[in-house]
């Protein structure tokens, strides 16, 4: 026994390497198996593929088609395609994302935090970004679906421990550098969270210990978006995209009934981070503090009404591992400890997040030992046979899942039997995996992410002769959705519904009348 306490400090005295050890484990855990197991969200995931697959075709986002999302959420995934397939398409994205972020993940964790904190946080943060399901979903809900907001929300967390000082001094250029990156990512990731990225780092103009490096940060963030738009050009469309998402859905989504129940799901973690924030205020108070907690429960907020996930506003676990450093450093004076007693902080933030690694580790697991033993059905598409739609206690889901299944099974044989072949495609309603399945072009213009009052709305939608300028083939999907209803009377106007199933409606465009 007497050797454990000095193996357990050796250990707690290179967190750093830790992190990069649980990052590496993780990547490595998501993109070895090679393949992509899906419980739930199946058609969440076409439509990140439909993406995909238009980057594949040459076709640059916001320029060529219509996106709310960043390029970095198509332009990663394109890359894992690349590499392994259509099935290593997000494992080897997410696994990227893991190991870009592991050394700024251990700079950041470990200059501001105590070992022990930045372990737990560092845990925390590895497991949320590398578990392919959505935050607040049970553990054997598998889905890439909504990746993009992981990697939103472990950017955000990171660049928020930022507002503590340095531990040591001569960080500034690391931070400088950690900064940008995370913010950089944010930005291209998704609007929503570079706009959250810009107010921290505005916000840390004002600690004149520290603006030194927020300064060199948004120096270094402005010269690589105007590299970026160079390299890119889609930034008028990415903008005009997220304006359009904003008009549909509103600053503030959903009704109060809807905000309330989004309050009521964190409403453990609003009271946790309350407890820990209020201690810290108490035994040293401080306006700037105060301000950033405020900042991150109603920032926190704000990108959650926007997002399609009930639970896990990591503004908030950000939040906590800040205020229980501060406690830390206070250590158990001034003030008496009757409140925030120093030893008992690393369990009060342990409790806050184990439940979350636990969970998520659980999920990384399951989809790796199913992804092994190529659990599942494997799609009815060509090339995409390694994306596996899997039984894994979720009846229900996969009865759904298979029933959406036999939808794409009905377009892609109905698609198949038009004569000529079509040229290039546009998908009305829904998801496009046809243009994979039958090797078709991806109309240009089209916008993939079309979901009414939320990307699109009756008074915000993208005009249908740009949309369908280039569409040979036009297939909706018949169902109760107000959103086909926009664009029917253009089709019924330009094109011709040559053909019509269970599920999906077919429309040709004209050919052009012979001159004289």
């Amino acid at each position: 026994m007497a050797d454990v306490a000095p193996v357990s400090r050796r250990i707690l005295n290179r967190p750093a390497l830790l992190i990069f050890g649980m990052a590496i484990l993780a990547a490595a855990l998501l993109v070895l198996p090679g393949r992509t197991i899906v419980t739930r969200g199946l058609e969440d995931l076409f439509y990140i593929f439909d993406g995909v697959n238009r980057v594949l075709w040459g076709q640059v986002p916001g320029r060529d088609f219509i996106t709310p999302l960043g390029p970095l959420a198509h332009y990663l995934p394109a890359f894992g395609q690349w590499v392994g397939g259509w099935g290593a398409a997000l494992p080897v994205a997410v696994g990227l994302v893991l190991l870009v972020f592991a050394p700024v993940m251990a700079h950041v964790l470990t200059s501001r935090l105590h070992p022990v904190l930045a372990l737990l946080m560092g845990g925390f943060l590895v497991l949320v970004l590398a578990a392919p399901m959505n935050l607040g979903e049970p553990m054997t809900a598998l889905s890439f679906a909504q990746y993009h907001n992981r990697i939103g929300w472990v950017a955000l967390a990171l660049l928020l421990v930022l507002v503590l000082p340095p531990l040591d001094a001569g960080t500034a250029a690391r931070d400088a550098a950690a900064a940008m990156i995370l913010a950089f990512v944010m930005i291209y990731i998704r609007l929503t969270y570079g706009l959250a990225a810009m107010v921290f780092l505005v916000f840390m103009l004002c600690d004149r210990r520290q603006r030194a490096w927020a300064a060199l940060a948004l120096i270094g963030l402005t010269a690589s978006v105007l590299v970026m738009e160079l390299a890119w050009g889609g930034t008028a469309g990415y903008l005009r995209a997220t304006g359009m998402a904003f008009g549909a859905g509103g600053l503030v989504r959903g009704s109060w009934g809807d905000i309330i129940d989004h309050v009521l799901v964190s409403f453990t973690d609003y009271v946790l981070l309350g407890l820990i924030a209020g201690i810290s205020l108490w035994r040293r108070w401080s306006l700037r503090y105060a301000a950033f907690f405020a900042l991150c429960a109603l920032g926190g907020f704000w990108i959650i009404n926007h997002n399609e996930q009930r639970w896990g506003i990591l503004a908030l676990h950000a939040a906590a591992v800040v205020a229980a450093e501060r406690i830390l450093r206070e250590g158990d004076g001034p003030r008496m400890p009757i409140w925030g007693n120093a030893a008992g902080v690393r369990l009060f933030f342990l409790v806050m997040v184990l439940p979350t690694i636990l969970h998520n580790g659980i999920a990384l697991g399951l989809h790796a030992s199913a992804a092994l033993a190529g659990a599942g059905r494997p799609m009815p598409i060509a090339r995409m046979e390694e994306v596996r739609l899997a039984d894994l206690w979720t009846g229900g889901d996969f009865g759904g899942g298979n029933r959406y299944l036999g939808t794409v099974e009905d377009g892609i044989k109905a698609l198949a039997e038009l004569e000529p072949a079509p040229e290039s495609l546009a998908v009305l309603g829904a998801a496009d995996p046809f243009s994979v399945a039958l090797d078709l072009r991806p109309a240009p213009g089209m916008m993939p992410f079309m979901r009414w009052l939320n990307t699109i709305g009756p008074g915000h939608h993208p005009d249908p002769g740009l949309v369908f300028a280039h569409a040979d083939v036009v297939l909706v999907r018949r169902s109760g959705d107000p959103m086909p209803e926009l664009y029917l009377p253009f089709l019924a106007r330009e094109f011709t519904r040559v053909s019509e199933t269970e599920f999906w409606q077919i429309y040709r465009r004209a050919p052009p009348e012979a001159g004289p």
